[in-house]
């Protein structure tokens, strides 16, 4: 049972605006890696499908079209996809989850305190849930719009990998965290180690 008069204080978070910096900086390795792969699946596969045709205007737009229509259904996904590993930890269930947008980005809070392992789970969840498949579909099929999407997806768990990364140091089964809706970030919750008694 979470009392907060037994643990300490810290808090970790940034700005919306330098979350939306170190997004550029923080999915780093993991577009490198998929770009990487996208480029090996392809030299096997030896084909071109997907390639827009810069001479066909129409199709152009309409690839265009698609591109942000499927971008803003991902990004949607990708909060539901928090929200719904915020509510393993949530003792009121929905009723604690908000979404919003703040500064041009979206995001998904949590309005209970939950463990920091559950905290972890839902910053990662839709890196895998959500980018792997994603990735893994647009090297199955060569599609330079899906390959376009990943990449988007991947930046798009910037911030998350960033407070996963601030968080890194901390022991995630004794730990709680509060999720920050002004600001990017959490406040952690160590428990106070009890003064040593002494010998009488």
């Amino acid at each position: 049972m979470f009392l907060k008069e037994e643990y300490r204080e810290t808090t970790k978070s940034m700005s919306f605006l330098k979350a939306n910096i170190v997004a550029l900086l923080y999915p780093m390795p993991f577009v490198v890696l998929y770009i990487v792969l996208f480029a090996l699946s392809e030299s096997v596969r030896r084909k071109n499908e997907g390639t827009i045709s810069s001479g066909n205007l129409l199709e152009l737009l309409l690839w265009l079209l698609f591109f942000f229509a499927g971008f803003f259904g991902l990004i949607v996904l990708h909060e539901f996809v928090h929200a719904l590993f915020f509510l393993k930890g949530c003792d009121y269930g929905w009723k604690s989850i908000v979404f919003g947008i703040k500064s041009a980005t979206p995001y998904c809070h949590c309005s209970e305190v939950i463990t920091l392992n559950i905290y972890r789970q839902s910053l990662l969840a839709p890196l895998w849930a959500v980018c792997v498949p994603l990735a893994a579909a647009s090297m199955l099929t060569g599609n330079i719009l899906l390959t376009l999407m990943t990449v988007s997806m991947i930046f798009g768990s910037g911030g998350d990998l960033a407070i996963f990364w601030m968080t890194r140091k901390y022991a995630g089964k004794t730990t709680y965290v509060w999720d920050m809706e002004d600001a990017v970030g959490c406040i952690i919750y160590e428990r106070i180690s009890p003064a040593p008694q002494s010998e009488a």
